[in-house]
């Protein structure tokens, strides 16, 4: 099996969402800077000897500027997003094409990881998303309490979605994903298995940057559930340290630049 990361562009947001305290008033200093970081939009496409084109995280919508809330781009605007960025243009700078892609697996729903289910309306290619996460998306824009996160023009019920049950599912052969709830309810890191000994960890948004990987810094503002972001934190470690993983973080741009240069690796 083959894997290369895909680069979905920027959004620039407070460091406060994804790093507790950061930028926290004190007081000595009643009125610091707010610290804002670019975050790296990424996802993975998977080439499986058996099992074909898998894509892991789809990005946002190739027309985000028109259908995102005022208030998401305000506090979320991407930064950087040109041609070669949407996921149609990346499969094409692969070899593929859209209808080339047999399964779809999304780390979580909101709209900067899984807004590119556009690409795959009417197709009815799987997409395997956590059934907690699937709940909860489709309960987020009903009643409107985590609306803006979760986006109606892919949350749809014309999507093929096929539900992922359970703390750990082995998807396919050599992919097994993980649910890592904290972000949110149901979100899915993977583990995928690669032909050449290598074996690649993404962890979607459960860990966002080096800070909370590395330095085990609790994340911001976007935390659901602190508890189970914990758990999840002690999970995942576990399992890179077993299977000596490489961990590529959910909006990390050093991190993706160092494993995205390689190209197809496997």
């Amino acid at each position: 099996m083959k894997l290369r990361l895909l680069d979905y562009g920027e959004l620039t947001a407070d460091l406060g969402w994804t790093i507790e305290a950061a930028g926290v008033s004190t007081h000595s200093e009643t009125a610091p800077a707010s610290p804002r970081r670019n975050f790296q939009m990424l996802g993975a496409l998977l080439e499986h000897p058996k099992h074909g084109l898998i894509l892991y995280e789809v990005g946002p919508a190739p027309n985000w500027q028109e259908i995102w809330p005022d208030p998401v781009k305000e506090v979320f605007g991407i930064t950087r997003y040109a041609e070669e960025n949407r996921l149609d243009n990346l499969l094409k700078a692969a070899g593929y094409e859209v209808n080339d892609v047999k399964a779809i697996i999304i780390g979580h729903a909101h709209l900067d990881h899984a807004g590119g289910l556009e690409f795959f309306r009417g197709l009815d290619v799987p997409v395997y998303c956590h059934e907690e996460e699937i709940k909860y998306a489709f309960y987020a824009i009903a009643t409107k309490q985590d609306f803006g996160a979760y986006l109606p023009h892919y949350v749809d019920s014309a999507f093929n979605w096929k539900p992922v049950y359970g703390p750990e599912t082995e998807l396919f052969e050599g992919i097994t994903l993980y649910q890592t709830p904290g972000h949110t309810p149901g979100t899915l890191s993977m583990k995928a298995d690669l032909g050449n000994g290598e074996s690649y960890l993404l962890t979607s948004d459960t860990m966002f940057f080096k800070e909370n990987w590395v330095d085990e810094q609790p994340p911001g503002w976007l935390v659901r559930n602190m508890g189970d972001w914990y758990k999840s934190l002690d999970r995942l470690k576990r399992i890179a340290a077993r299977d000596n993983c490489h961990v590529i973080l959910g909006h990390d741009k050093e991190i993706f630049q160092e494993h995205a240069k390689k190209g197809v690796i496997g």
